[in-house]
């Protein structure tokens, strides 16, 4: 049977690839079924050329979000707690480079891939230290308050006052609440490695998948989104869509080789790319109307 890929490929925000063994067992073996060197080539270049796609559309997303900050002089819209979980998200990646769990490409040189991993984490970095020093006094972090009301109902907030907002308590809720998901996650995500390592996968994957939602609910807020914001979330979705394709198409390239776990990583992505097709329909719609912002919801009258 094959063997298992270890982690999911990056969203976003994405440990960028459970497609990492997959690739060293691929290398030592034949592939299945008849195909020409050229056609086999062809489709090791595509395979590699979806994952490096999905990098350089998380690199699109920092510098859609700076051009924002810098164009704007406001980080008003923007959502600290996703930023922070997105930025996390890509430091935590790098980690594994050094756990071995990254994708090995076939045909695009490898030293690409951790360099643009670099270049995004520090990019984030970068990103989010700029935000906290010369933005945070535009930030609107009453909007931003995802998880706030649920602290509040359990009555570990209180109602009014500078902590009823506090991105530090609404961050620290989100945080909790990947933990617990991943502990869920864990249980349902098959694994041949250790617990340590499964659950930093299963950590790293549910950040991905729960860092644009305080984003989202800020734009319902809004009603209006900018084209740089826009640009951050259609991005994500195209990197995501990226890492599905990969999936749908592996064994393809590789004929009659099915990852244990590719299932559940394309289940993973459709439901990654469901909870951003709200916001993708209101863009489109933009898109089609010819409006400058993305307009969320019945507003499109008041342009």
């Amino acid at each position: 049977r094959h063997r298992q890929p270890r982690c999911q490929r990056g969203r976003g925000p994405g440990p960028q690839g459970d497609q990492g063994s997959a690739a060293r067992f691929h290398r030592r073996g034949s592939v299945g079924g008849a195909c020409s060197p050229e056609a086999m080539f062809l489709g090791q270049l595509y395979l590699d050329g979806l994952i490096l796609t999905s990098d350089l559309c998380t690199c699109g997303t920092f510098i859609s979000l700076a051009w924002k900050l810098h164009k704007s002089k406001s980080a008003a819209g923007l959502s600290l707690q996703t930023l922070i979980t997105v930025v996390g998200a890509r430091s935590l990646h790098l980690l594994s480079h050094f756990m071995r769990l990254h994708y090995l490409p076939a045909v695009i040189p490898w030293l690409l891939y951790p360099s643009m991993d670099v270049v995004n984490a520090a990019a984030g970095i970068l990103l989010l230290t700029s935000f906290v020093l010369l933005y945070y006094r535009t930030y609107e972090r009453e909007k931003d308050n995802f998880g706030v009301a649920v602290l509040q109902k359990l009555d570990l907030l209180p109602k009014s006052g500078n902590l009823s907002n506090s991105p530090v308590f609404a961050c620290g809720f989100l945080y909790a609440c990947i933990a617990v998901l991943a502990l869920i996650w864990y249980s349902v995500r098959r694994s041949n490695h250790s617990f340590a390592v499964s659950y930093f996968c299963c950590f790293y994957e549910v950040m991905g998948a729960v860092a644009l939602i305080p984003q989202l609910v800020m734009f319902q807020k809004d009603k209006r989104v900018s084209p740089a914001l826009a640009n951050f979330v259609v991005l994500t979705a195209v990197n995501r869509l990226c890492t599905l394709i990969f999936w749908i198409s592996y064994p393809w390239v590789y004929t009659w080789r099915y990852p244990d776990n590719r299932g559940i990583q394309m289940t993973s992505e459709v439901l990654n790319l469901l909870i951003l097709s709200d916001f993708l329909f209101y863009w489109a719609r933009s898109k089609i109307r010819g409006d400058k912002e993305v307009i969320i919801g019945d507003g499109y009258s008041a342009v």
